[in-house]
């Protein structure tokens, strides 16, 4: 049967009716879908100096602010208030990184020495690319790949630096030549301060020193309390002995436990030869020093703790949570390219979140090699040492090491005291 024409001019137009108001409709939940902010949640490393001294608020307030302002679909929640994880513990980051706990986030900045750990929950997934514009140091790239994936994106790189104010201490390759080095000084200070207590910081340190004495390429066989180098144990026992003045050893006896800083505190005012630690205690060190001592006096170098001098680099890296996908993976990449620019490191590592008249650099060690070519990292007098001492440093092993530290602690103690 066929229709009148007035009839099918009728049926027409409200079929293009339809469709136009449809596709109108769509268009408008499509524009408001895309106006929608994607909030994505990121706790930071928090064991960096706080340069301006307000718990990093004004760092965090302005990465938001620039983050936000090149990406306004973007609501970038820094350190979330509910945030409570041990960021050394996985299972704990488990949780949240699932969206399990109390608190959930998007990416989590943490050390890769757990990265293996932290795969084997499920709470992570690998990241497809490192950001493309940065050049990055080898170490922080393979300590962040578990199993071929690349699981991180590396943002700090740190390791065993000595600071002292000699020009011996800082040539010094070998654990024997900088303790000649620092007895040849004479003076009635201690010849070192430095805090060697702790179930991460002395497995790390042995660590340390057993690739300074064998290479650094079969590190991840040292970790294990099955059998200790005897030799490695042997040069640490010596340097352990540096630290002793007037029948004590602060350096072993938890002088430093309640106060992270009095090492280099110490040796900024005058009270110890050398301090041994990250090279951020830099920091500390000058904002420490007495009226009329120059920075320039200072003397920085990689820690020889062995038979050789040959570092191995701790990194702290982000990692995706499982839950990341779609537009949060697409704001999360656009968070670590912002981080991993050389201007974003510029600002970080010279303390520009600062009062102007109080900035003194963090002196973190950064994971890109460009950042070192930035104007002001240039030219800072400290920087450019940093860059060449951690220029050939190998990675940290980035498992095996959470399960055991406590063991390896107690065996290295004993045997570097006795």
């Amino acid at each position: 049967m066929s229709v009148p024409a007035s009839k099918s001019l009728g049926v027409l137009g409200a079929v293009v009716f339809s469709v136009v108001c449809t596709g109108a409709a769509r268009a408008q939940t499509e524009g408001a879908r895309s106006n929608e902010r994607v909030t994505l949640r990121v706790p930071i490393y928090p064991y960096i100096p706080d340069a301006a001294g307000d718990q990093f608020a004004s760092m965090l307030t302005r990465i938001e602010t620039e983050f936000e302002h090149q990406h306004p679909d973007v609501d970038l929640v820094l350190n979330p208030s509910c945030f409570q994880d041990d960021f050394y513990e996985p299972s704990m980051l488990a949780r949240s990184l699932k969206g399990e706990g109390e608190c959930s986030y998007d990416v989590v900045e943490t050390d890769t020495v757990i990265l293996g750990e932290l795969v084997a929950t499920g709470a992570v997934r690998p990241w497809s690319r490192l950001p493309a514009q940065a050049v990055w140091h080898p170490a922080g790239v393979a300590a962040s790949v578990h199993e071929g994936r690349l699981y991180g994106i590396p943002h700090w790189l740190c390791g065993h630096f000595i600071i002292s104010r000699d020009e011996d201490v800082s040539r010094a390759r070998t654990v024997s030549d900088l303790l000649h080095a620092l007895e040849a000084r004479q003076t009635p200070e201690p010849d070192l301060a430095a805090d060697l207590l702790g179930s991460w910081n002395l497995p790390a340190l042995y660590l340390d020193a057993w690739a300074d004495t064998n290479g650094a390429w079969r590190i991840e066989s040292a970790v294990t309390t099955a059998r200790y180098d005897a030799n490695v144990l042997d040069g640490l026992r010596r340097f352990t002995q540096a630290c002793e003045s007037n029948g004590a050893n602060p350096c072993v006896d938890g002088t430093y436990n309640d106060d992270f800083d009095l090492p280099a505190k110490r040796f900024a005012q005058g009270q110890a030869d050398a301090t041994m630690g990250y090279s951020e205690r830099l920091h500390v060190i000058l904002k420490n020093l007495p009226a009329g001592q120059r920075a320039s006096e200072l003397k920085l170098s990689s820690a020889p703790l062995g038979n050789g001098d040959r570092p191995i680099l701790f990194t702290d890296s982000y990692f995706l949570s499982v839950r990341c996908t779609g537009a949060c993976e697409q704001a999360a990449r656009r968070f670590v390219e912002y981080m991993s620019r050389p201007s974003t490191f510029e600002w970080i590592l010279m303390s520009e979140d600062a009062p102007a008249g109080a900035r003194v650099p963090r002196y973190l060690v950064p994971a890109t090699l460009d950042a070192y070519a930035m104007p002001k990292v240039r030219q800072d007098p400290f920087y450019p040492v940093i860059g060449l001492e951690v220029l050939q440093g190998m990675p940290f092993p980035n498992e095996g090491l959470l399960d055991i530290r406590g063991q390896m602690r107690d065996d290295i103690q004993e045997a570097i005291t006795r």
